[in-house]
């Protein structure tokens, strides 16, 4: 379906309504889709009922070439619009990288908008200024490679460190979802919305109340020492890190990601 909100045309599908289950709505990584949940979500429709989105400027969600739409409180602001429509009674929230650090933004602008959150391989915003300013200029660096040559932008993210432990078969299906990407609206993206720009709302995660699961891959020591250390900053959170797993922990181990999110929807949804 598509859902309007300040000018963006959402794409969402609501993949299952069972009214004993509760909800789950996925939040993707840059340059993913919702179609990245695909293999997961027969398994996921046994403990909840999955809802996939494409976020601003992804896959099949329209969005003006507006760098200013990509702002942290308009995107906010986009998604509380759809969901207050929606009006799902019980609703979960996973967010993964770049959905992660939106997942962030929406939890402590509202903390009451969802049961419960689970976060993979993500942030909560990056200080000292310095080190913001830093992120700034490397995604606008990445924003000018995306524009000037999509395909050689491609095969270096491919190459990152951070995907090295993905398995071919699910390396190959983000490959394919992220060549069908506009790149006008991935710059705008990481313009908008890139680490940097983003405000971070560390500070603001002890406020929220509900629990928190944070993961991330044994392999992804970066993202290991992050998510250790916001797990300390939070109210309720529990903090695992998976073996044998590096950025994408949801393609590297999928059975035990599927095994983290029923255990703690099913604990936390009475």
């Amino acid at each position: 379906m598509k859902l309007y909100a300040d000018g963006v045309a959402y794409h969402l599908t609501i993949h299952q309504s069972d009214s004993s289950l509760p909800y789950l709505i996925l939040l993707h990584g840059f340059m993913g889709s919702g179609k990245v949940f695909t293999p997961l979500i027969d398994e996921l429709q046994l403990f909840c009922n999955p809802i996939t989105i494409d976020l601003s400027g992804h896959g099949e969600t329209e969005t003006p070439v507006n760098e200013e739409l990509f702002y942290a409180n308009r995107q906010v602001n986009q998604f509380k619009s759809i969901l207050d429509r929606l009006s799902f009674d019980r609703l979960f929230a996973f967010g993964y990288s770049m959905g992660g650090r939106l997942l962030f933004q929406l939890i402590t602008a509202y903390p009451d908008l969802f049961e419960g959150a689970i976060f993979e391989s993500t942030h909560c915003g990056l200080t000292p200024e310095e080190k913001r300013k830093q992120r700034i200029t490397v995604d606008e660096l990445r924003a000018a490679s995306i524009l000037n040559n999509f395909d050689q932008f491609l095969d270096e993210w491919m190459a990152l460190p951070l995907f090295r432990h993905t398995p071919d078969h699910a390396g190959k299906a983000y490959r394919s979802i992220m060549e069908k990407q506009n790149p006008e609206s991935l710059a705008a993206s990481l313009r908008g919305f890139g680490a940097g720009i983003m405000p971070p709302v560390c500070d603001k995660l002890q406020d929220v109340q509900h629990p928190l699961y944070l993961i991330a891959g044994e392999y992804d020591t970066k993202y290991v020492d992050r998510m250790d250390s916001i797990s300390k900053r939070c109210n309720d959170s529990t903090f695992q890190i998976v073996e044998k797993a590096g950025h994408r922990v949801h393609t590297d181990q999928p059975d035990i990601w599927i095994q983290i999110l029923n255990t703690f929807i099913t604990e936390h949804y009475v």
